[in-house]
């Protein structure tokens, strides 16, 4: 008799599958003969993190709390006398998990081994989501840790304390790898609230939304407040695009609260200066999707918009089969996608399309609606 566990591991070595191992086996192979191991750049903050915190137990402001999980990896590595390879090894292993999580969660939404691993070679050929598992940042673990985080979460049928227990485990790890893991909370609550709680009666629902909000808002505030010295209302003085970069020689005067880096500062600033921030918003969105960067190579740019506005119209196509579907999973893809937008427009978009390549899988994930539709009526 062969069992469901027996099952699971038997479909890890099909035909299919393994060509998906082949197809990141190659991809990240290539990456690792390319670019090494990359170790300079934003890296060496956190070598020298994983130093400070190796010598003293501590690290050298609070914001690199939110860093944490590539400074302990780093710190793993030098107590250990492993080297950089260990930790590239570990972040190649972990997108490894994502990938074939990613993989699953296709094959388990569509019914179709080859949707799946049409999707999960999308996702592979990704250059600049893939090419961060050779750099020792926190990239790389952060976009795999929230993508298996993201493929349990959707896959559970009924919950269990183990599931629960997981699913907190994997929350805790992104917020613990980048402070844009903070993001990822509301998504998976609302998806939650919809799929499990409709038999609840409202009075509680309403009591278990509201105490999530003010909790969720309260770990916000806080962790806008672990800035670490940094000015979140510094890009609207300078009307930054991308962080760091102002389009300006000075600066412009603009009406902040006493507190800029808190949740009422930026919504404070938001009332006050509306109509420099709704059209920083519409500057800072057309970066965002339209991913173009006059700093990168023509054929650089030309890949990034061919790619990405292939995805993002079939995402959009597909939108139809989700709502259609009766499945709710396009609450938790939607939130995402639009939460993470709307960082962007309080912030600033980053230098390397960090924050829009984190949300990537979630566009592929909605397109692939659209190519099943679109083989259905063959």
């Amino acid at each position: 008799m062969i069992t469901n566990h027996s099952r699971n591991l038997r479909s890890y070595f099909d035909t299919t599958t393994i060509l998906v191992w082949v197809a990141w086996a190659f991809v990240n192979g290539f990456f690792l003969v390319k670019n090494g191991i990359i170790v300079t750049g934003e890296a060496e903050k956190y070598i020298r993190e994983a130093h400070l915190f190796i010598q003293t137990g501590q690290l050298s402001a609070p914001k690199y709390w939110l860093y944490f999980t590539e400074i302990f990896l780093l710190t793993v590595c030098f107590k250990l006398r492993m080297g950089f390879v260990f930790a590239i090894a570990v972040q190649l292993l972990v997108n490894l998990v994502a990938s074939l999580s990613f993989y699953r969660i296709l094959q388990e939404i569509f019914c179709k081994q080859s949707i799946a691993f049409l999707g999960t070679v999308l996702l592979l050929f990704n250059q600049p989501y893939q090419e961060f598992n050779s750099i020792l940042q926190t990239e790389s673990l952060f976009y795999s840790l929230t993508l298996i985080y993201s493929c349990h979460l959707l896959s559970i049928k009924k919950w269990s304390a183990v599931k629960v227990a997981t699913n907190l485990l994997l929350l805790v790890c992104i917020v613990c790898t980048r402070p844009t893991g903070l993001l990822f909370l509301p998504p998976g609550f609302i998806y939650l609230y919809f799929t499990f709680f409709r038999g609840m009666k409202a009075p509680k629902k309403i009591g278990i939304l509201g105490a999530m909000t003010i909790a969720f808002l309260f770990v916000l505030d806080k962790a806008l407040g672990s800035g670490g010295g940094l000015d979140f209302m510094l890009p609207y003085r300078q009307e930054n695009i991308i962080c760091g970069v102002p389009t300006l020689s000075g600066v412009v005067p603009i009406h902040t609260a006493e507190n800029g880096n808190s949740i009422y500062g930026l919504f404070y600033y938001v009332s006050h200066n509306f109509s420099q921030f709704s059209r920083l918003a519409w500057q800072k969105t057309l970066a965002f999707f339209g991913l173009y960067r006059s700093y990168y190579s023509p054929g650089h740019n030309i890949y990034l918009i061919v790619y990405f506005n292939i995805i993002h119209i079939t995402a959009i196509a597909g939108i139809r089969f989700w709502i259609k579907s009766g499945s709710l999973i396009w609450i938790f893809l939607f939130s995402i996608i639009g939460l993470t937008w709307l960082s962007v427009m309080l912030t600033c978009d980053d230098w390397h399309n960090r924050f829009y390549l984190g949300i990537s899988p979630y566009f592929i994930l909605l397109s692939m609606g659209f190519v099943t539709q679109f083989f259905k009526r063959k």
